[in-house]
């Protein structure tokens, strides 16, 4: 019954990477972050199904986050306050759902992902996932979490792709009323 509930683990996390990788493809910070919703939440339920405490823990709050990223993105809203609640929540929840010190990998992974997220444009963020997806990735190899290494392996790759594809690409300001908040399209 283990096997069968950590293989199902894992086909969802081989799921998640997939979607990942459509993300990055992305051009707008706000559908990035949608994408990347759904995806966390399966990497989420990969992460339990396999028993890995911490990236399942760290990865419910990435979901919230990711939620609360969105409305503030489309409302054009812009703060430092969000950023760092979500940072030091996920601070707080690493100490609740401990497996030892490679807790640490992807707990620091995923505040740098989370403060990035919250602070830089989408070409910014996209530089900033080089980081974090490789501390992720560290921790999936303690977790052996196969998918979840596959899957930070496929992010690297794909930020790669993105950053090449679109280091070109002027900055579109959607207003001139809005330029203070603006999406920036390129990435």
């Amino acid at each position: 019954m283990q096997n069968s509930i950590t293989l199902l683990g894992h086909t969802l996390g081989f799921i998640s990477v997939a979607l990942f990788f459509y993300s990055y493809q992305r051009t707008q910070k706000s559908k990035i972050m949608l994408i990347q919703t759904a995806a966390t939440a399966l990497s989420c339920v990969q992460y339990l199904l396999i028993g890995a405490t911490s990236g399942f823990a760290l990865n419910v709050v990435c979901i919230i986050r990711n939620f609360a990223f969105y409305y503030r993105e489309k409302n054009n809203k812009t703060d430092l306050v969000t950023p760092a609640f979500f940072g030091i929540a996920m601070a707080v929840v690493s100490c609740f759902s401990w497996e030892g010190v490679h807790s640490l990998l992807i707990t620091l992974g995923l505040v740098v992902n989370t403060i990035c997220m919250g602070v830089f444009d989408a070409r910014s963020f996209r530089k900033t996932i080089l980081i974090s997806s490789t501390l992720i990735l560290a921790y999936n190899l303690f977790a052996l979490s196969y998918s979840g290494m596959l899957s930070e392996s496929i992010s690297l790759i794909s930020v790669i792709i993105g950053i090449i594809r679109y280091r070109s690409t002027p900055v579109k300001v959607i207003s001139t009323t809005e330029i203070s908040t603006t999406e920036k399209v390129a990435a």
